[in-house]
């Protein structure tokens, strides 16, 4: 019975020494994880390009110029005018003559010196001088139509002002022209009492 005891004590033993035991037989297959390569391969790229960063040159920033201010403003040339004085020419003037007759005059110019419409109303004017001794007294004066073409809508005007020799005045007759074109003449001359003087001619082109 007591032999039985201990060989009963041995088993347990022996089971519980096999059961610590590590289990005998092939070692299990490490399990292979589909990411490793790629996972490799990304950590060595990482390595690599921190590699570069270290021993890369630093990258030239660009860094702008400073702007340039001229110090000195520029002088402008100075530009020298040479101003040439007008030549002025007075209008060409008819020197007044003179007479040692009483009355006399000298006609300056007269008007009109263009064309003259068909029909037209227009004046004829002329610029006289006193070239003689004694005054034009316009309460003793008038200027009328001679001959020629009767141009005229009135024949005789009373003289429009005093003139003393070597004044000048202006004498005006209101005209019109004939219907027909063509070249016409006119003259009038100057009454003072029983006198008559200054004769007066007017020609114009009628078209």
């Amino acid at each position: 019975m007591r032999q039985s005891h201990q060989l009963s004590l041995i088993l347990i033993a022996a089971v519980i020494t096999l059961a610590c035991l590590p289990t005998l037989g092939p070692e299990p297959l490490p399990t292979f994880d589909a990411n490793a390569p790629l996972t490799a391969i990304a950590q060595t790229a990482g390595v690599a390009a921190t590699q570069t960063a270290l021993y890369a040159p630093p990258t030239a920033t660009g860094t702008p110029l400073p702007t340039r201010t001229p110090t000195d403003t520029p002088t402008s040339t100075p530009t020298f005018l040479f101003l040439v004085p007008t030549l002025f020419i007075p209008p060409t003037q008819i020197p007044l003559g003179s007479s040692n007759l009483d009355f006399e005059c000298q006609v300056l110019s007269f008007e009109p010196q263009e064309l003259v419409a068909v029909s037209s109303r227009f004046f004829g004017k002329w610029l006289i001088a006193n070239i003689g001794k004694v005054t034009w007294d316009a309460n003793n004066l008038d200027y009328q139509y001679v001959d020629g073409d009767k141009l005229h809508l009135q024949s005789i005007y009373d003289f429009p002002a005093t003139v003393q020799p070597g004044s000048t005045v202006q004498l005006e007759v209101d005209m019109q022209a004939p219907a027909s074109p063509g070249e016409y003449y006119t003259r009038w001359r100057i009454n003072a009492g029983k006198v008559r003087f200054c004769p007066m001619e007017l020609r114009i082109k009628v078209n």
